[in-house]
């Protein structure tokens, strides 16, 4: 029984130990796929909002921008929430308003702005000699050529509005009830009458029916064959 016993668990250990070995094999593959998981993250030049920026002492931070258009997909307009820190100073919050012209790649789906340009700055808690020194911090964040993603820019430009719809007219067409044999006649506008030689009948031309006037007893008369 004791040397059972002790083959048993030498058994046991041996397969704690297979378990361990292969739990290990296959976290590995796993831990490296969430490796180059990151860093294709990183790589791929579309960091998350809000994103932060430093220069010469001086903290930028941009929030996702909202495009207002982008015309023919060439010339975009936008505008942007930034907070601004200078060197030493207090943060100021305001709005920016860019416009420049774009090169989409639709292979590497990427969309470089070039020809960037302010058109307009605002910070509503500043007064004019601040907001100048605040507009000028601002342009030397701006480079000459911006690149974004073309799924983030597609995904913040507004829809297009629907085309108006077709004026239709819904009105019920005329009802005509009859309690005796009849007949409609369909006559396109008014009755343009022809006159018949040597008779007080003029024809109307503008019906598929045989329609005579007479104009002796100011009438119509619609011309039918009898079968009996």
């Amino acid at each position: 029984m004791t040397g059972d016993s002790t083959t048993m668990k030498l058994l046991n250990s041996s397969l704690l130990q297979c378990v361990i070995v292969i739990g290990a094999l296959f976290a590995q593959p796993i831990e490296g796929i969430a490796a180059k998981s990151t860093s294709g993250s990183n790589q791929s030049g579309d960091p998350d909002w809000p994103r932060e920026k430093y220069s010469n002492g001086t903290r930028l931070i941009i929030y996702q921008p909202q495009v207002d258009d982008w015309k023919n997909f060439q010339d975009l307009s936008w505008r942007m929430a930034i907070s601004l820190t200078p060197k030493g100073g207090k943060t100021a919050l305001g709005v920016v308003e860019m416009k420049g012209n774009t090169d989409i790649d639709n292979v590497a789906k990427v969309v470089n702005i070039t020809n960037s340009q302010i058109t307009g700055t605002y910070f509503p808690s500043l007064d004019n000699a601040t907001k100048e020194k605040m507009d000028q911090l601002f342009k030397s964040f701006v480079p000459s050529t911006l690149e974004v993603s073309l799924h983030s820019l597609i995904a913040s430009t507004p829809g297009k509005e629907a085309p108006a719809g077709v004026q239709l007219n819904n009105d019920p067409p005329k009802i005509f009830v009859g309690y005796r044999p009849s007949i409609l006649l369909s006559v396109n506008g008014e009755p343009v009458l022809s006159e018949v030689p040597n008779t007080n009948l003029k024809f109307v031309v503008n019906t598929q029916w045989p329609l005579f006037f007479d104009t002796g007893n100011p009438s119509y008369y619609l011309a039918v064959v009898s079968n009996g």
